[in-house]
């Protein structure tokens, strides 16, 4: 877009360059002032960025603390950052810029007083094949214009392009979150409520709970600290237990698949497995980090599918036998009647050894509303940034191309072309760029989302890559609205053409 501004600004001060170098300005100083003039809209923009950071960073923060309850979290802005972006700045407009500036101060300056020499325009490539007869004069005129200016559509395709690319991010990360929520909670997870208790149980433990109101089926669980070791690699997890024949708990395989929990071995999370070199069939030391602190050597059988943190799962029965204990139990998970859930969690408060209660749908609800206020920020962010960069990019080039070629549409009005002919002249250059970089928005956009997921695949957190058609509808869809608000805009100017003035040669 700088490009396109100091060209044009500096097309339409030929005579002043002119005049500057017939009194002695030198090419370095004349260059050094459009160099200066681009610098002041750098600064201007990053001046107003580092206002939009803070602002945003501060509510970003305050989010964070609504969720992880931190008790204390501030925002600080980073200063290093703010000189990066001023940086990035200014190479981009100097990179853009320089070129043109330079080629501007090395004109001679009785040449700079002449007007520009009109362009030179022969038969595009599309009435050279012969199938311009198929077409009208304003489009063979815009078709004409596009191959007169490579570099200029190329830029104007790569800005659309990435306009179009930066709205598919969001909603890949938003339909990727959604993924997991649904994948955790209705496929691993399908209980309505866990229980944790204040210290291990025996397993008739289990009995108490089903016998409490609403509660339709209830199963045990058993949680234990150990340390996993294979090939001087080695993780502190909980190990959790699962049920044979169960239906809440469940470890599942990429294809999504139950994977049945065998009498003896380890189901590990594809992170862990990864994490520690491990394959199913080797054997992974389980050191116990609780009760009698037992070391066994367990084999690997199955690799479950996760999202979500690093996870190894164990036959109930199993696992104690691991631990050396007996019927244990650390919790339970259980289904309970809707309607019942008040009636069900006033029995519950009567039970003092249930130290911990966790309701999925609330638990559910809340992080939902959380991601929704994150992800609704980063949206509307992506949002503001392809609008200003589709409409920028559109707006700059449909009215420096008006500028330039006012004489030539002024020269088509008068010779009998109508307004909305000599309009679409305009439009149908920016519908043909726009067409030309959307499908390369899109492939942009869809590298971009897939690098940047496939770089957040951590120990901690990983999400899937989830595309769909609202991702790429909703894309274009804006890129699109934002292009023709950006034609309207130019076509009104076009409507106020002085066709006298813009016919009159300068002396």
């Amino acid at each position: 877009m700088t490009n396109s501004v100091l060209t044009r600004l500096l097309a339409l001060q030929r005579e002043q360059i002119a005049i500057l170098k017939a009194f002695g300005f030198t090419n370095r100083q004349i260059v050094v002032h459009y160099l200066k003039f681009a610098a002041v809209i750098v600064v201007g923009g990053t001046g107003l960025g580092t206002l939009g950071g803070v602002a945003l960073g501060e509510k970003l923060v305050r989010m964070y603390t609504l969720f992880f309850r931190f008790p204390a979290l501030d925002f600080r802005l980073d200063q290093p950052a703010v000189a990066i972006a001023l940086s990035v700045g200014l190479g981009a407009v100097i990179a853009g810029v320089f070129s043109a500036v330079r080629r501007a101060a090395r004109l001679p300056p009785a040449e700079a007083m002449r007007p520009e020499p009109p362009a030179s325009y022969r038969p595009s490539l599309l009435e050279r094949t012969g199938a311009g007869r198929w077409f009208g004069t304003s489009f063979r005129i815009a078709v004409r214009n596009i191959e007169r200016r490579p570099v200029q559509a190329f830029f104007t395709i790569a800005g659309l392009a990435l306009a179009t690319a930066l709205l598919i991010l969001p909603n890949t990360f938003k339909a990727g979150i959604a993924d997991v929520l649904d994948f955790q909670w209705d496929v691993v997870q399908r209980q309505d409520i866990n229980l944790g208790l204040a210290e291990p149980s025996s397993g008739r433990t289990l009995h108490e709970f089903e016998r409490l109101p609403g509660v339709i089926d209830a199963e045990p669980t058993r949680f234990a600290s150990v340390r996993i070791h294979f090939q001087g690699r080695s993780r502190q997890i909980a190990l959790r237990s699962l049920e044979a024949g169960g239906r809440h708990n469940r470890a599942v395989d990429t294809a999504g698949r139950e994977i049945t929990p065998p009498a003896e071995g380890l189901i590990v999370s594809a992170k862990l497995a990864e994490v520690l070199g491990a394959r199913p069939g080797d054997e992974l030391i389980v050191e116990a980090l609780e009760g009698r602190r037992p070391v066994r050597a367990v084999p690997l059988v199955a690799l479950a599918e996760d999202f979500t943190g690093i996870a190894a799962y164990m036959e109930r029965h199993a696992l104690n036998r691991l631990l050396g204990e007996g019927d244990v139990i650390t919790g339970a998970t259980l289904t309970i009647d809707a309607a019942r859930r008040g009636e069900f969690l006033h029995a519950l408060k009567g039970i003092p050894r249930v130290s911990a209660v966790a309701i999925k749908e609330s638990m559910r609800q809340a992080f939902r509303e959380t991601t929704a206020q994150s992800m609704g920020l980063i949206q509307t962010i992506y949002l503001t940034f392809a609008v200003v960069v589709a409409f920028g990019v559109i707006y700059n080039n449909a009215r420096i191309s008006l500028a330039e070629r006012a004489r030539e549409l002024a020269t088509l009005r008068v010779i009998g072309l109508t307004q909305r002919e000599v309009g679409a002249i305009l439009v149908i250059e920016l519908a043909i760029l726009a067409a030309a970089a959307l499908p390369l928005g899109l492939l942009l956009g869809t590298g971009l989302a897939t690098g940047i997921i496939q770089s957040v695949n951590t120990e901690t957190v990983r999400l899937p890559l989830v595309f769909t058609s609202y991702t790429y509808t909703f894309a274009v869809i804006i890129v699109l609205l934002a292009s023709a608000l950006s034609a309207l805009v130019v076509l009104r100017k076009l409507k106020h053409l002085d066709l006298i003035g813009a016919l009159k040669a300068p002396e």
